[in-house]
């Protein structure tokens, strides 16, 4: 059963988040426009980096809010087919037009900064260089993340294990307990019976 706060982010937060994106991959459209700018006036790369700088923060935030867009359609869908209410959902086609539209676009955008960088800026290199550092950037983020998921598993596995141990313990003191006692009450029964025997024969003696 999904929780009421998960609940509320699956009503309201998809279409924020698409809007999210959409205002990332504009404000990224935004810098492309300011770079091309830089490059009619004949600018170098050295006096257009702030634009350059703009369009991959744009990028980042995009890409940002495209994986926060995946979650919360997840959660929209989870709602729905658990019998939530959702107000204004976003459907499957909607949710895949807009997001194949504005992937394209950063597409795009990414091919024409990379010509921008080649043939206007005389940088091929330096282009070949961001995107190698960045894709070790990326890994080693998702390697730390793959790190960290691992350990919260081990740590919930430890403490799942630990508990059962605890379990365990308690089951086999309270089974000594129990015997303890069993054993004690058939002596007291036994030893009550004997008891009952000998006061009988003292009767039949008397």
């Amino acid at each position: 059963m999904i929780d009421p706060i998960t609940i509320g982010i699956a009503i309201q937060g998809v279409r924020l988040v698409v809007n999210a994106v959409k205002s990332a991959a504009d404000e990224a459209r935004e810098a492309v426009d300011s770079i091309q700018e830089c490059v009619d006036s004949g600018k170098k790369l050295g006096q257009s980096l702030s634009p350059v700088k703009k369009f991959f923060a744009a990028a980042s935030k995009y890409e940002s809010n495209r994986a926060q867009l995946e979650v919360a359609k997840k959660k929209q869908d989870e709602a729905i087919a658990n019998g939530q209410s959702v107000d204004d959902p976003i459907s499957d086609a909607e949710y895949v037009m807009d997001m194949m539209a504005a992937d394209r676009e950063i597409a795009q955008y990414y091919a024409q900064i990379k010509h921008v960088m080649i043939y206007h800026f005389d940088e091929s290199g330096m282009w070949e260089e961001f995107w190698e550092r960045m894709n070790k950037v990326r890994q080693e983020r998702a390697e730390k993340a793959e790190e960290a998921r691992k350990a919260a598993t081990e740590a919930r596995l430890a403490l799942v294990a630990e508990k059962m141990r605890k379990k365990r313990k308690l089951a086999r003191t309270m089974n000594i307990v129990y015997n303890c006692l069993g054993g004690f009450v058939i002596t007291l029964i036994l030893a009550g019976f004997a008891w009952f025997i000998k006061w009988m024969f003292d009767q039949g003696a008397q």
